[in-house]
């Protein structure tokens, strides 16, 4: 191999390492997003086959659309139960509003009773409005 060859193989060589070694963090961010990612992913599968659980275990009759109407109804309810818990002692609501952080159910609208819901779904607050 000529003089000239190997100089210029050598320039190549050393034009190309500093871009290899680049590529390294890169390919250590991408694993380290990979595994955020797939820890999401079974954090969510995990949720959704408790909600699928939770959905199957309804009874096969929901709640009478006017539960709502009845005081102990409402005493039954507890901190914590689950969005499905209240539809069965409450019935559906007349109304659903999302807020940020939290989500309130509306009997019959917004001028009657309401339950609210934190992020995951759990019972944080009820109670009647005042008309």
């Amino acid at each position: 191999m000529g003089l000239r060859r190997k100089t210029v193989l050598w320039i190549a060589l050393a034009l190309a390492a500093p871009v290899a070694l680049a590529a390294q963090p890169a390919a250590d961010v991408c694993a380290e997003q990979l595994a955020v990612m797939q820890k999401r992913l079974a954090a969510l599968q995990q949720r959704l086959g408790n909600l699928e659980h939770e959905l199957a275990s309804r009874p096969a009759a929901e709640a009478a659309a006017d539960a709502w109407r009845d005081p102990a109804s409402w005493r039954s309810l507890r901190n914590g139960m689950s969005q499905a818990d209240v539809l069965r002692v409450l019935g559906p609501p007349g109304r659903v509003t999302a807020y940020y952080g939290f989500i309130r159910w509306e009997y019959p609208d917004a001028l009657g009773p309401r339950v609210n819901f934190d992020e995951r779904g759990r019972l944080i607050a009820w109670g009647a409005v005042a008309r």
